[in-house]
Order: C-alpha cells, then sequence, then structure tokens
C-alpha cells in the first residue's frame, strides 16, 4: 500500500512540473498590421511592444511568418476581403503549444519579397502585383465580427513532443494531454488504470490516440470537445439515438442490378429498427430506416446498380492432324507453343504443360487473323475439321458455359429392377468467367472438358483442364494437348482387277495403320463497348 502511495505522489509531481514547463510565456505582443505603398511598391507593417524575434517562408500566392514567443493584441484574428497592394487577406493563429503567434498573409500572386526586424517592427515590402495605387489599411481599424474570430479557439500545435511513461495512472496523463493541446477532454468513468509507453518526437494527435487505445479504450471528437470511454459506450450511445429517430419507408429502384443480391449488401448497413423487402415485379427494394442509415444506403446502390461489363466470347473448337499441327506451328508467328515431347512456334505464348494422362498446354494467340486462314487451307485438304464454333456472351464475374456434342442412350436398370433410358453427353464442354479490370484486360476462368464413347464397349474417354489466363480486349487463349489416336485402313492395288470378287484380292494389298489427332481449343474475348 504504501509502495503505490508512493507511486501515485510521484506520477501526480511529474505531471504538475510537466503542466508548468508547458505553459505558454508570452514576452512579445503583437499591437497593429498596417498596408501602406504606391502603384510599385507594396509596404506592410508589423507593430509589437518590443523586439520581436522570427522565422519565414513561401508558399504558392502566401506569405508565413511564424513570431516567437508572441501573442496578439488585437481583437480579430482573421481579415478577409483586404484587396489592396496585391494582398487578399492576413490571419493570426495562434499555436498554443509552441508559444508562437502565425503571421499568414495570402497573396494574388507569388512575389518576391523582403523582410527585416526595426524598431519593434517587422517590414515586409514587395512590388505591388496590381500596378496601382491605393488606400492605406490598419488591423486595429477593422470591424469585429464574428468571421473575424476565425482562429481563436486553435490550439493545434506544429511542433513535436516526447513522452517517457511507468505505470502512469490514465487519468493524470489525459489530464496532461488536455492541457498540453489546449483541448477540453472528457473522460467517463470506467476510464481507469495505468500505461507504460515511450514516445519519441510524434504529434499531440499520434500521442493521443496512442494512450488511449493502448489503455483499451475508444474517444470521440464532438465539436471542440473529446470525449474518452470503452467502444461499447458509444455503440450504446449511438443505438439509443437511432432507437429515438423516426423511420422512414423509401422504395429504390434498381436498373440493372438484382435486388435479391443487393439486398444482401443492404442487410448490413441497416440498424436494428430497420427493414428491406424485395420486390421483383419493379425490381425495386422497400427499405424502412432512419434518415441517417438511408443516406449510407443511398450512396450504396448507386455504386451497386451499374450496368455491369459483357464479354462476347468467340470459341472454335479445331480437330487437327497431329503431324500437320507441327507444321502449323512452323508458320506460325508467335513461339513456345510446346507440349511434353515437341516444341512448336505458334501464334500465341504458351505456358507450362499441365500434368495428367495427357500432356495440356496453355496460351494466347495475338495473331487470330493469320492463324484462322491457315486452318482454313488445312481444312480443304482435309488435315483439319472445325468441330463447334459458338459464341456466347456473359457478364462480368458471370460463368458461361458451352457444350457442343451430343446425347447418346443407354439403357440400364434403376434400383428396382426396372429397365430404364439414360442418356449421357459427349463432346467439347467449355465453362469461362471472364475478369474485367480496369486496364480492359480479361481474366478468364477456364475449365475444359473433351469426351467421347466407344460404340462398342460405351466406354466413355474424358479430358479435363481448369486455368486462368490474362489477356487483352480481343487476343485469343488456345488450349493444347487433347491428343487420340485413330486407327486409319488403306487399300492400294491395280485399278478395276482388284475389285474382281475372290479374284481380286490377288491384285490388291491392304494395310493399317495408327494416326494421331489433336484438339486445338481457342478462346476469343471481346468487351462489349457502351457508347
Amino acid at each position: 500500500m504504501t509502495k503505490r502511495k508512493v507511486l501515485s505522489v510521484g506520477v501526480t509531481l511529474f505531471f504538475l512540473i510537466l503542466l508548468l514547463g508547458l505553459s505558454p510565456l508570452y514576452s512579445v505582443q503583437l499591437l497593429d498590421i498596417s498596408i501602406n505603398g504606391t502603384a510599385e511598391k507594396t509596404e506592410i507593417t508589423v507593430s509589437f511592444d518590443k523586439a520581436v524575434n522570427y522565422t519565414e517562408f513561401a508558399t504558392e500566392n502566401k506569405l508565413i511568418f511564424d513570431l516567437l514567443e508572441t501573442e496578439s493584441g488585437l481583437e480579430s484574428n482573421k481579415f478577409d476581403g483586404i484587396n489592396r497592394g496585391g494582398i487578399k487577406a492576413i490571419s493570426l493563429i495562434p499555436f498554443y503549444t509552441a508559444n508562437l503567434l502565425r503571421l499568414s498573409i495570402d497573396l494574388t500572386k507569388s512575389v518576391q519579397y523582403t523582410a527585416k526586424s526595426e524598431d519593434n517592427k517587422l517590414l515586409i515590402s514587395f512590388a505591388n502585383p496590381e500596378a496601382k495605387t491605393f488606400q492605406p489599411w490598419s488591423a486595429s481599424e477593422q470591424k469585429v465580427t464574428s468571421a473575424s474570430l476565425g482562429y481563436e479557439e486553435t490550439y493545434e500545435t506544429p511542433g513535436l513532443i516526447s513522452l517517457d511513461l511507468e505505470n502512469a495512472d490514465i487519468q493524470t496523463i489525459l489530464r496532461a494531454m488536455a492541457h498540453y493541446g489546449g483541448k477540453n477532454i472528457v473522460a467517463g468513468d470506467e476510464v481507469k488504470g495505468t500505461i507504460t509507453m515511450k514516445l519519441t518526437n510524434v504529434t499531440w494527435k499520434q500521442a493521443f490516440d496512442v494512450i488511449v487505445k493502448t489503455a483499451g479504450f475508444s474517444y470521440r471528437e464532438e465539436g471542440n470537445i473529446i470525449r474518452v470511454a470503452q467502444g461499447s459506450t458509444f455503440d450504446k450511445e449511438r443505438e439509443s439515438a437511432e432507437l429515438a429517430q423516426p423511420v422512414i419507408h423509401r422504395v429504390y429502384k434498381l436498373s440493372f442490378a438484382s435486388p435479391k443480391e443487393v439486398k444482401a449488401n443492404i442487410d448490413k448497413l441497416i440498424s436494428k429498427k430497420g427493414k428491406v423487402e424485395v420486390d421483383s415485379r419493379t425490381n425495386s427494394l422497400i427499405v424502412t430506416d432512419i434518415e441517417s442509415r438511408h443516406r449510407d444506403i443511398k450512396a450504396l446502390v448507386d455504386i451497386l446498380d451499374a450496368p455491369n461489363p459483357q464479354v462476347d466470347i468467340e470459341v472454335k473448337v479445331v480437330d487437327v492432324d497431329y503431324d500437320y499441327s507441327r507444321e502449323l506451328g512452323i508458320t506460325w508467328t508467335a513461339k513456345n507453343l510446346r507440349s511434353r515431347k515437341y516444341n512448336i512456334a505458334a501464334a500465341g505464348t504458351l505456358y507450362t504443360p499441365v500434368a495428367g494422362i495427357t500432356d495440356l498446354t496453355f496460351g494466347t494467340v495475338r495473331s487470330f487473323a493469320k492463324l484462322q486462314a491457315l486452318l482454313n487451307i488445312g481444312e480443304g485438304e482435309g488435315k483439319t475439321k472445325t468441330i463447334a464454333n459458338p459464341r456466347i456472351t456473359a457478364l462480368n464475374n458471370r460463368k458461361a458455359e458451352i457444350l457442343g456434342g451430343k446425347k447418346f442412350p443407354v439403357n440400364v436398370l434403376d434400383q428396382a429392377g426396372n429397365l430404364v433410358t439414360r442418356y449421357f453427353e459427349v463432346g467439347t464442354k467449355l465453362n469461362v468467367t471472364p475478369h474485367i479490370n480496369s486496364r480492359n484486360e480479361i481474366t478468364m476462368d477456364i475449365s475444359a472438358e473433351l469426351s467421347n464413347v466407344d460404340p462398342t464397349t460405351l466406354i466413355i474417354t474424358t479430358t479435363q483442364a481448369s486455368t486462368r489466363q490474362l489477356v487483352k480486349d480481343g487476343e485469343t487463349v488456345v488450349l493444347g494437348g487433347f491428343v487420340r489416336e485413330e486407327e486409319q485402313h488403306s487399300e492400294s492395288g491395280f485399278p478395276l482387277l482388284r475389285r474382281i470378287p475372290i479374284l481380286g484380292s490377288l491384285f490388291k494389298s491392304t494395310g493399317k495403320s495408327m494416326k494421331k489427332r489433336e484438339v486445338l481449343i481457342f478462346l476469343t474475348p471481346h468487351i462489349i463497348k457502351y457508347y
């Protein structure tokens, strides 16, 4: 108990010394500001009761003088509408904790100036940018108005502070911070405890924020008063205030978005009194809530109810003779279309094959027109065959499904032993989800499946691949490596004689060979522009 009392007294004495040390000590008083001059020159005279020390700097169209250990003896701190000699306004801003008075001079344009201290006066002069004569002006002769008191309660400090605290009482710290920052701080009854920290060269705002949050409390600025309490206290106050407000019914008619989807986001914004209903017939949301929540809901609806971009996706599925695909690869314009066994130059850039049953590759094609011409030539020679060429339009971030193939029936027995017919799909199946970014590039999530059925055994062979590709508008994504083998039969011999029944076999020879075929899938997305 004795140790705790000694610590408390020590902390209290520490802060009393701190408060005394931080009290502003003014030694100079500003008496008046006057403006005189001619069409060629503007002169500003700042009068004091004794000599003054100052620092100065200039920004665009503004001169700043920090008058050290100085307070203003004028009733007004803000002088607008001067409008003479190139001067628009003059402001006096007291920084109590830094023990200085800032003189801010707003100009019509940047100027080259001179400043000097002489006989308890600060003399500032520069060339008159307006180049015309003007009437003299004096701050002490100006009428005091509410607007001219603009900076009477300014306490922010441009300086930095340092703190070294050990088991210091939070209430004592807050009182010291209030005095140091010239703030009105009110702490709730629950604000108790001690804090240990060391801060070096931080602003008052940073120090106050760290102290309050480290102690586990929150604060709220209400005008020129800062309240410190537990976060739950402010939440209860907010809820109580909202419960006391009347509810308002409003209808938000949506033009593009689905009301059911938007409702999921609005539900997160409504108060305890709020309610959201969906009217599908008018594509609207009926919201009942207080006015402040309606403002937040309106802002959110304006963002979400926007036209969703669309992507037109052109798909081309080509069955290519494997040897011919290598010949095409040699004549294509881009590089690195490759499988695990062959290196092919292609009209695009393709990436590492995917491990699996087959060697799959993915890539992009930038010059699909030339590639299309080469594929058309191969199709005329029977070396390529277009299996499917569908086209589909998909919304941004929405999945599109493309199926090109056939269904075949299979008779099977159900659990009750009854003979039923089931249909199976074989062919090319694509699932594509486009994502448009801010640079009008398209990221496509692609899932491809190729399947075929053996008509004798009814065994379905399926090859699947999934990838994510980033392409520009109009570029083509290529999926390759779907390779299969086909048995081909050939016959050669003497014309006419080989067709003679029975004896014809003497004049002909037959053979069979295994031929490789590869399926290439091309996907070309185009962003549908709205003009």
